[in-house]
């Protein structure tokens, strides 16, 4: 027989062909994974660096051995819907993580699918960062289960004919369905590839490999990750495997001495049983500044960059205006000298909690920082924790957010912390105006709080949203410089909240309110930003934080801060404004009463890596190495390797609290 009859009746195996076709069918999605524009403007490769040949082994692999399964079986129409669902699933897991740079789950896809998404403009954005990413992956899924349909359909028929004729089998030496040679065979090429990488990475194998032909460089760095919901059961079992012990470490004194670097003294001192709940405090006990519930105003400010808002302070306020004269007392009565009543505090060292956005609100909302081997949004509702918006009992509570609540997997606190009561603006019709109406629905709903009862208002903005193009042309020019396109943005946010600040300031509770402003995180904008030895360092840290009120008994003039802040002292803060004296996990400081020590830093673990930021300086570096990263806190300059003996120890202090905070997560002990 000549080995094109050969390859002929081998593809008369309908489980054969399919394994083919699927692996064609994954080929064509790594690439459009790996060639997109991210939304962030981030590589891929990069992101994936020590990761694409394990992704490359695992997907193949899976699809052979999932080939031989149902061939084992006998059931090709089955492999056939199998494929159908395992490349919708992927499909939607890639789209997923390069969207949100998180692994899909059962809680995402819940955002992911939910009706506001799939009915509002962001869609778009959110398949593939574009209209040509949004064509490929919806061509994608309808070819898969189109191809399905019609196999099994054809197949079908084919069955029903075969029957009808009384044909039991092939004839020619075509397949026979009692073969199991072929399955055999793709079991164990899929097996051989799926434990190829598990045993480089058990082995720790490293350095890099030249492809003789194409003269590309391979990382062989093999470092496995749930990356995808599409991983063979192998590779999860031995990552959860891994993790489980990695993330299981026992509570220490040490470790609690580590994290007590970053805790309030009150903190430290008021906690029952530290080494079961090291991170749970009990009620505080010092004198609250506030004297009565306040009204709280909760902007989080999309990209609110500290280096830049900071800059206001020596005179160039044109980058938001109405918050410089809400920061002045300009929305404040004044008396018969013109002195202005209330006032605020102004941070000028303030950082985030983490990056991206689901990190900073993670850090704000629940009061720890976030750690990527334990991502809390994935798994909250299950789990002890508790954002502030649910300590505010008898408060009413609203929330506006401009972008849709699974654009950073924020459904689950959404729903949990607020309800029903979450509101999206009106669809835009002009571009770029989303924050224009974002105003107009806070407006609409500021209109429904009442005036003898405590309120939480929040809302979120959008304009300054990297790469920055995000308000109308006819406002500002969109050049190619991005700090250019960057103030132009904050100043039309800040234009919009003149509006709201406005209509705040009629209400007759106005002097009962407080208004808190605060960055979600930093953004890389210009060459200063990308002066850093990882692509999340300084430039996704440094943010605004202001708090004001024109209630002198909060606050008399501005106050300009010079201690850090953090958005883990959010939290504690609004405890103080509503009067809340509870037992929790809220990290930071009460910024109303109580000022970080100048020797102790904020802290928030990146990937696999620790951020550090002081008063005059900030720390950054791995958490599994032993490299540290020294500059100066404005970002001015790049950083440089250290070895201070103080930066090393903080270094230390900085992997053992990581270490507990991994621990502590993954076995739910952080509340009773």
């Amino acid at each position: 027989m000549s080995l094109l009859n050969k390859v002929k009746n081998l593809l008369k195996n309908p489980f054969l062909t399919m394994a083919l076709i699927a692996l064609v069918v994954q080929s064509v999605l790594l690439v459009i994974f790996y060639s997109l524009p991210d939304p962030l403007g981030l590589s891929m490769t990069e992101m994936f660096e020590g990761k694409t040949l394990w992704q490359i082994f695992m997907a193949f692999g899976a699809i052979l051995v999932m080939a031989a399964l149902f061939g084992f079986a006998r059931a090709p129409r089955g492999l056939a819907f199998f494929y159908a669902l395992y490349f919708f699933v992927a499909i939607t897991d890639y789209d997923v993580f390069r969207f949100s740079h998180q692994r899909l789950s059962y809680s995402f896809l819940r955002t992911y699918f939910h009706l506001s998404n799939i009915t509002d403009e962001t869609t778009v954005s959110t398949l593939g960062g574009d209209m040509l990413g949004t064509v490929l992956w919806l061509s994608m899924v309808f070819l898969c289960f189109a191809g399905a349909a019609a196999y099994v359909t054809a197949y079908s028929l084919q069955l029903r004919k075969q029957r009808c004729s009384l044909v039991l089998s092939n004839q020619g030496g075509a397949w026979k369905p009692a073969s199991r040679k072929i399955p055999g065979a793709m079991f164990a090429i899929g097996m051989a590839l799926s434990l190829v990488p598990l045993v480089l990475f058990l082995t720790g194998t490293r350095g890099w490999i030249e492809i003789p032909v194409t003269h590309t460089r391979v990382d062989m760095r093999f470092t496995l990750g749930k990356h995808t919901l599409t991983a063979p059961i192998l590779h999860i079992a031995a990552v959860e495997t891994f993790e489980f012990i990695h993330d299981n470490t026992k509570i220490t004194d040490e470790l609690v001495s580590d994290l007590d670097a970053f805790l309030p003294a009150d903190f430290v001192a008021s906690r029952g049983n530290t080494l079961e709940r090291p991170m749970y405090r009990g009620a505080p006990t010092y004198e609250y500044k506030a004297k009565k519930p306040y009204n709280i105003v909760f902007i989080m400010g999309e990209s609110f960059k500290g280096r830049i808002f900071n800059k206001m302070l020596d005179g160039d306020t044109a980058v938001a205006p109405n918050i410089w004269k809400l920061a002045n007392g300009g929305y404040f009565e004044k008396d018969s000298a013109g002195n202005v009543f209330g006032g605020g505090l102004w941070f000028k060292n303030a950082f985030s909690g983490g990056y991206p956005t689901v990190r900073g609100t993670m850090a704000t909302y629940m009061g720890f920082p976030s750690h990527p081997n334990r991502d809390v949004p994935s798994f909250y509702a299950a789990n002890k924790f508790k954002g502030f918006p649910e300590y505010l009992v008898g408060y009413q509570k609203k929330y506006m957010t401009v972008s849709n609540p699974i654009f950073d997997h924020t459904l689950p606190f959404i729903e949990k912390f607020y309800g029903k009561e979450w509101h999206l603006p009106a669809e835009a019709t002009e571009k770029g105006t989303v924050d224009s109406l974002g105003v107009n629905a806070s407006i609409s709903l500021l209109e429904t709080m009442p005036t003898d009862a405590p309120w939480l208002l929040a809302f979120n903005t959008i304009s300054s949203h990297i790469p920055f193009f995000n308000y109308p042309d006819a406002f500002a020019e969109k050049p190619d410089d991005a700090m250019v396109r960057y103030r132009n943005a904050i100043r039309y946010t800040d234009q919009q909240l003149g509006r709201f600040f406005d209509a705040l300031a009629t209400r007759p509770d106005f002097k009962n309110t407080v208004v808190i402003i605060l960055g979600d995180h930093d953004t890389p904008v210009d060459s200063v930003d990308y002066k850093v030895p990882q692509p999340l360092g300084l430039s996704a840290s440094q943010i605004f934080i202001g708090i004001f009120s024109a209630d002198t008994a909060l606050f008399n003039g501005l106050s300009i801060r010079e201690d850090v802040a953090s958005q883990l002292d959010l939290g504690p803060t609004i405890f103080d404004l509503a009067s809340v004296r509870e037992p929790n996990h809220f990290w930071g400081y009460d910024l109303l009463v109580q000022e970080r020590p100048a020797e102790q830093p904020s802290v928030f673990f990146s990937q696999n890596a620790y951020y550090l930021g002081f008063r005059d300086h900030v720390l950054t570096g791995g958490l599994e190495n032993e490299d540290v990263y020294h500059a100066d806190a404005g970002g001015e300059s790049s950083y440089a390797l250290t070895t201070d003996a103080t930066d090393i120890a903080w270094k230390k202090k900085a992997v053992g609290a990581a270490r507990a905070v991994r621990s502590v997560l993954r076995n739910d002990i952080m509340m009773p």
